[in-house]
């Protein structure tokens, strides 16, 4: 089977969960910072292979996440 990039709703709210909702590298949370949109990464790049999988993806906010680019942070 194909690996899809899509990371299903489950797993992205089990990750926002376990993130508090919360950025893990600026700390940004909606609830405190009007604005803030939070995106599910993959820590090992998904274009180098990583996976979908819970200790493979965190919580970043839109910023953060756009400058990390394709980076490991």
């Amino acid at each position: 089977m194909a690996k899809t990039r899509t990371i299903p709703l489950s797993l992205r709210v089990k990750v926002l969960s376990r993130d508090k909702f919360r950025c893990v590298f600026c700390g940004k949370s909606p609830a405190i910072n009007a604005g803030t949109i939070l995106h599910i990464d993959h820590i090992k790049p998904f274009s180098k292979g990583g996976e979908n999988t819970l200790d493979n993806l965190q919580t970043l906010c839109q910023d953060c996440n756009l400058g990390k680019s394709n980076d490991l942070i």
